[in-house]
């Protein structure tokens, strides 16, 4: 009997280390990164402008992002993107192109889902914040600076502000070779307009199509 109670107590002694280092190892926070490229296609969401449209045209954007990986299930994910964009005005039969260059910071909750074949699919839902670079209109050969403000320098009106908030929406497939295919869509909850922002809004939209690589495993 003592010989079995021995034994039982060593075997919960050498098991209970081996539990322990096992649970906090599935606690380690894993942190990777990678890079990006994708093709979007953006316009803009109008309200109190009578008789505009907006057509969506193709751009680009690069970048890389940073995961961390609380669990098997869940990560956070920040993302550093440079974007061109570029957009048809289409207002009284007049029609001009937008044309866009800017950063843009996204911040996501990532749900993810390995499967036997050593992928994993994940979705991810966020905010983020763009600043934008440069903004400009071009129409019958004349060129428009839209964050240039008019008048005097420290009391004029933009036609835009050259920032915007919002939420965005990630989807995408990670192979086990850790390739990356993803779709995104993004909407600003901040008007853009600077000049006449009493009256209309502005909202810019964007959806994306891309593939990234991860590093580390």
């Amino acid at each position: 009997m003592k010989k079995t109670t021995l034994t039982i107590i060593l075997m919960v002694g050498v098991s209970l280390p081996q539990s322990f280092a096992q649970s906090e190892a599935r606690k380690e926070v894993k942190v990777t990164g990678g890079v990006k490229a994708e093709a979007n296609m953006s316009n803009f969401i109008f309200s109190g402008m009578s008789g505009a449209k907006s057509k969506m045209n193709v751009g680009a954007t690069v970048g890389g992002f940073l995961s961390l990986d609380i669990s098997e299930h869940f990560a956070i994910r920040g993302e550093l993107l440079y974007h061109y964009k570029s957009s048809d005005f289409i207002r009284d039969n007049t029609k001009s192109e937008y044309q866009y260059w800017g950063m843009e910071v996204p911040l996501y909750a990532i749900f993810q889902q390995r499967n036997n074949r050593g992928g994993q699919y994940y979705i991810g839902f966020g905010s983020y914040t763009e600043f934008g670079l440069s903004a400009k209109i071009r129409r019958d050969g004349e060129t428009i600076v839209l964050y240039e403000k008019d008048g005097d320098v420290t009391t004029g009106i933009a036609a835009m502000y050259d920032s915007n908030s919002g939420f965005g929406l990630i989807v995408g497939y990670e192979f086990a070779c850790r390739m990356q295919v993803n779709a995104g869509y993004k909407i600003s909850i901040t008007n853009v307009l600077d000049d006449d922002s009493h009256s209309d809004v502005l909202l810019p939209v964007a959806i994306s199509l891309g593939v990234g690589f991860r590093f580390g495993k």
